[in-house]
């Protein structure tokens, strides 16, 4: 029995060049979607195809579909958009190493010789997590992981210059009482002045998932003291007597302060 090898040339019409280039941008862990449309030469089986200029990120003809290793499980075009016409890439966690060109390319023919059609190229900017946070002294201070990228948080306090780790991924022991994970976010419970700060959540890569600023908010207590003069006027046995006696009064306020 003979075998039979079937060659398909791919012929690509346009070049990036030559495209307009729509901007978009997400922030580190979160979807993103890659906008595209074509509303020629669709059949019923549309074929698409996703790539930067390095790699294949995704193509879809029907529901055959394959995925680049980079982006295996994150990366699709859903069948019931395409057949529409929208031929948008949806991302999914998006990391700081997707930042770059994506170009689609609708393929097209029926014969051994099939053309490529630059559809658009689009560039991905990908940003960090920035957030400022206010607690009360004995409260919990949440921070948010964002995704499972994240494998270190790192604490700066605002009165020093040094870093220390509060939490690792998959560490056997969490040392810190005080630390707890929950939902992808870590807990950090009962703070205090001394919490206030700069924390990190950073990747495999020691680059900084988020960066959220703290102050803690705590209650001091004053003691004021008011004195008031007071005239007693008081007759014994005749004798009348004035004096002056000192009323004095103690309140007590509780002022709420900032805790450097």
């Amino acid at each position: 029995m003979s075998n039979n090898v079937y060659l398909i040339k791919l012929v690509s019409i346009g070049s990036s060049p030559l495209s307009v280039v729509v901007h978009t941008l997400s922030r580190v862990g979160l979807p993103a979607v890659l906008p595209c449309s074509v509303a020629s030469h669709l059949d019923h089986r549309p074929h698409i195809q996703w790539q930067t200029i390095s790699d294949s990120v995704f193509e879809r003809m029907g529901q055959e579909q394959f995925q680049g290793e980079a982006y295996r499980d994150r990366a699709d075009v859903p069948e019931e958009l395409l057949v529409r016409g929208n031929c948008s890439l949806f991302l999914q966690d998006v990391r700081f190493s997707d930042a770059g060109i994506y170009e689609s390319y609708l393929v097209v023919g029926e014969s051994s010789i099939k053309n490529r059609i630059l559809i658009q190229s689009v560039h991905l900017a990908v940003i960090d997590h920035k957030d400022i946070k206010s607690v009360q002294t004995g409260a919990e201070l949440i921070l948010d992981l964002h995704t499972h990228q994240a494998e270190q948080v790192i604490f700066q306090n605002s009165n020093e210059t040094d870093w220390t780790v509060l939490w690792e991924k998959d560490a056997v022991i969490n040392k810190k009482d005080y630390l707890e994970k929950r939902d992808n976010k870590l807990i950090l419970s009962n703070v205090t002045a001394r919490s206030a700060g700069t924390y990190k959540v950073l990747d495999s890569e020691g680059l900084a998932l988020s960066t959220v600023k703290a102050t803690v908010t705590g209650y001091r207590s004053f003691r004021i003291f008011f004195v008031f003069p007071m005239l007693v006027i008081f007759d014994h046995k005749g004798a009348k007597c004035l004096f002056l006696l000192l009323f004095c009064c103690c309140c007590s306020f509780n002022i709420s302060e900032t805790c450097p």
